[in-house]
This record gives structure tokens, C-alpha cells and sequence, in this order.
């Protein structure tokens, strides 16, 4: 075990108030951590067992996956579980195991997107997870910080109408303006298909899903020729389709933005836009009252659009944190020249 790993261990107990010795967990027999760091600063982290049972096979034990509160909602959680199933599957072991607070609902997401079943119910939930060989690349067991790709992902979200799409062309031509390779997805052209298999909300979790996949296939090709950037307009509407999404966006950096305008506003673009009984599902959605978010919010921030796209877009890479890059990209495209 490296002096740099056990370092970034305590590190990240220090962070998150556990008290004691890195070292001596670290070389405990079957010990797995795991840290999300960003240059000096720790993001998250994760720890459990391997450990073999008495029929000769193994399995995982999770003990404790936590993200610091300012970084979550970034899929910082889902890469730091990818990271230990993944060295899960290179020690040979066939299932996981962990337990969650019965209350916590974003956890329960997470963990349920990964394919985790609950296996009690009470004050905590059990979970097992089938643990894949080919899940994810092979890290390497021990602490180490989790590999963060270079890649980042703008989700805009909201009814239908509000001008996703319309924000999403503005924020992808900002940043093609400034030199970065950019992917631009709607992802309502990546389900059109039809008739659904079934009828209500099941039929409704068809179009989702197809959405998700197909979005996964269309990131792996635009990454593959080169995108960094990915700007996505889709609607999202819990912490278990965010959770869906980030996973179709492999290796990003995701943050969903929510955007909101006034009800006439949108009932004018929509008007402009559609027409017919598409028009009209879409008025009488608007017209139905919007329950109180229920649990964590599934946007990181919200951004009213009631300005031109360029504006709005303008003012989400601010608050995103992507305005650095912008200029980055401006400055060196104007270093080529003489």
C-alpha cells in the first residue's frame, strides 16, 4: 500500500469525522476504500470488505458510502459504487451487501438504479447487488482516489414548453464558440416510437427508459469523435431518472438545471410550437396543479427563462461554474495566432 493512498485515506476520515487509523484499516485483510478527490479537496468516499464465506465464495460489504453535501448531485456517489464493485468483481466476489437508512431516499435511488433489491424493511433497508465482472474498468483494490474524466454534462429540465431545447442550441453554440467540441441531445428525438407497448404509466416508463438508453449509445459516439461537452434537454422528474441519466452520461460530470417560467409565457410557446391534440395534452398538463417536491431536489439550481436564449444561456454556465472554460477556450484559440 502506497504512503500517498494511506495519506489520502486519513485525509478523507479527517473529512468526515472519523476517528482512528487509515494505515491499520487499509492493511486489514479484504479492506476496500475508495476517494473522489478534486486536487487537494475531498469529495467523497467509501469503504467496506471483501470477505469469503465459508462454502469457499466471497462477497462485498459496503459499509459506508458518503459524498460531501456541497458536491452531491454530481454522480460523485454513483462513481465511488462503480469503484468498489468494480474491484468487487476483480476479487471474485458474486454478490454485495450493504444497509441504508429506511428514510434516506437518495441513497435508496442510487443504490435501486444499480440494480440493488431491498431484502428488510424498517428503521434500515438491506440491500444485495449482483456484482458484474465486466461492470467497469478494473481499479485497483485499496484507497485511491476515483478517476474523474475531463467531461462534463448540462441537463436542462422543466415542462414541457419552457424552452429546453431552445436553451440547451444556445448553451452548445456558446460553447462551440469558444472551441470546445460539444455534443447538443433532445432527448424527445431519441423516442420517437410507437404505438407504446401499453397504455398509462407504464407505457409512459417505456418512452423514459428508451430515452436513457438510446442516450447512452449517442454520448458513447459523440465522446468517441471527441465531445467533452455534452448539453442535454430532457424532463426529469426524481432523484432515481437523475440517477438513470447520469449513468446514460458515462465518466461526466453532470448538473441539472432546472428552468421555470410564468404560465402565460409558456402557454405562448407552446402555441408557437405546437398544434392540434399534441397542443392541447400539453395546455392541459400545464393546467394541472404541480405537487410540492416531495424528498431532495432533483435540479441543482433553477434558472428562470424569461430573457432571449443567449441570455439565459449566459447566465446557466455562470451559476454551472463552466464561464472559466468559456474564457479558457477563447484564450487559447487566440494563443495560436501570431
Amino acid at each position: 500500500m502506497a504512503a500517498a493512498d494511506v495519506r489520502l485515506f486519513d485525509r478523507a476520515m479527517g473529512r468526515f469525522g472519523v476517528a482512528g487509523g487509515g494505515q491499520a484499516f487499509l492493511g486489514s485483510p479484504g479492506a476496500l476504500a475508495f476517494v473522489a478527490s478534486e486536487g487537494d479537496e475531498i469529495l467523497g468516499w467509501c469503504w467496506g470488505y471483501h470477505l469469503i464465506r465459508p462454502d469457499t465464495s466471497s462477497m462485498l460489504y459496503l459499509h459506508r458510502l458518503e459524498v460531501a453535501q456541497e458536491h452531491r448531485r454530481r454522480g460523485i456517489g454513483g462513481a465511488l459504487l462503480r469503484a468498489f464493485l468494480s474491484a468487487g468483481a476483480e476479487a471474485g466476489a458474486s454478490r454485495m451487501f450493504l444497509t441504508t437508512g429506511e428514510a434516506n431516499a437518495p441513497a435508496r435511488a442510487l443504490y435501486e438504479s444499480f440494480g440493488g433489491g431491498p431484502a428488510a424493511q424498517g428503521p434500515t433497508v438491506s440491500y444485495w447487488f449482483p456484482v458484474e465482472p465486466h461492470a467497469t474498468a478494473s481499479p485497483v483494490p485499496g484507497a485511491g482516489a476515483v478517476e474523474r474524466s475531463d467531461c462534463r454534462a448540462l441537463l436542462l429540465t422543466g415542462v414541457a414548453g419552457v424552452g429546453k431545447s431552445t436553451v440547451a442550441d444556445a448553451v452548445g453554440r456558446v460553447l462551440t464558440d469558444a472551441g470546445h467540441i460539444t455534443a447538443v441531445v433532445d432527448t424527445d428525438l431519441l423516442a420517437q416510437f410507437g404505438p407504446p407497448p401499453s397504455v398509462g404509466p407504464a407505457g409512459g416508463r417505456v418512452y423514459d427508459e428508451l430515452k436513457c438508453a438510446n442516450l447512452a449509445s449517442v454520448w458513447a459516439n459523440f465522446r468517441a469523435a471527441g465531445a467533452r461537452f455534452v448539453v442535454v434537454a430532457a424532463g426529469v422528474e426524481s432523484v432515481a431518472q437523475r440517477e438513470r441519466y447520469s449513468q446514460s452520461l458515462a465518466d461526466c460530470h453532470l448538473s441539472v438545471v432546472r428552468l421555470t417560467a410564468d404560465v402565460d409565457t409558456v402557454r405562448d410557446r407552446l402555441r408557437r410550437r405546437d398544434a392540434g391534440p399534441k397542443l392541447e395534452r400539453h395546455l392541459r398538463a400545464l393546467a394541472r396543479p404541480r405537487p410540492a417536491p416531495a424528498g431532495p431536489a432533483v435540479e441543482d439550481f433553477t434558472i428562470t427563462n424569461d430573457r432571449t436564449p443567449a441570455e439565459t444561456a449566459a447566465d446557466i454556465l455562470a451559476r454551472v461554474g463552466w464561464a472559466d472554460q468559456i474564457d479558457r477556450g477563447v484564450a487559447d484559440r487566440a494563443s495560436t495566432y501570431p
